[in-house]
């Protein structure tokens, strides 16, 4: 299969699926927004009169969070040279792979983006695993050795991440609360999920000095 959009080589993995990484992406253009909910929660804030002061001019920022809508980036395919994912075997007679594979999603770069908010941009849950069978024996026809290889298709996505950042304002007057001012959100970057899509293989024959 065809890799398509990107280059994927050693990846940071969020979640429990072990997954062989991605280059980071960057570039693209920031889409700031109004965070709603960081203005609700990093609102007005009680406290003591002096913590109000202390903190007075510091910055206010939330969690992370993905934001917007996902973009497809291209499709790629993981394939892996070592057991269960490659069977070998003479023939003529048919070769059986494994009944039964680990597969699932996973997000290889988040910028620290709540998995809650991944979740929902995305469309469905992340770092869901389950398992898959291939049904696929092939005929050997030839006295051959042959290689059967199986692997993972993935489709690629991409997501905005933003931090929602301000600048604490305390009250002088001795009430003892204080106000995140200037709240907007902050671009981070492109965050990248990979959607399992389906089981591939490929059949071949082994030359002689891999055998």
């Amino acid at each position: 299969m065809k890799k398509a959009g990107l280059t994927l080589a050693g990846v940071a993995v969020l979640g429990t699926a072990a997954v062989v990484g991605t280059t980071v992406v960057s570039g693209g253009e920031a889409r700031p927004t109004t965070s709603v909910a960081a203005k609700k929660e990093l609102g007005a804030q009680a406290g003591k009169a002096g913590a109000s002061k202390a903190k007075n001019g510091l910055k206010c920022t939330d969690k992370r969070v993905a934001r917007g809508k996902r973009q497809f980036a291209g499709t790629w395919t993981r394939w892996e040279n070592q057991d269960p994912w490659t069977v070998s075997g003479w023939g003529p007679g048919t070769m059986n792979a494994a009944t039964s594979y680990t597969v699932g999603h996973t997000v290889t770069i988040s910028y620290g983006a709540t998995v809650e908010s991944i979740n929902a941009t995305l469309g469905y849950q992340a770092n869901k695993q389950w398992q898959r069978s291939l049904g696929y024996t092939p005929t050997l026809k030839e006295k051959k050795h042959y290689r059967l290889d199986i692997g993972r298709a993935y489709k690629i996505y991409q997501f905005d991440v933003y931090e929602p950042t301000g600048r604490w304002m305390a009250d002088l007057s001795g009430t003892g609360r204080s106000q995140c001012v200037g709240l907007h959100d902050v671009y981070v970057g492109k965050g990248k999920a990979l959607y399992f899509w389906k089981l591939d293989h490929r059949l071949s024959v082994t030359p002689k000095k891999k055998r």
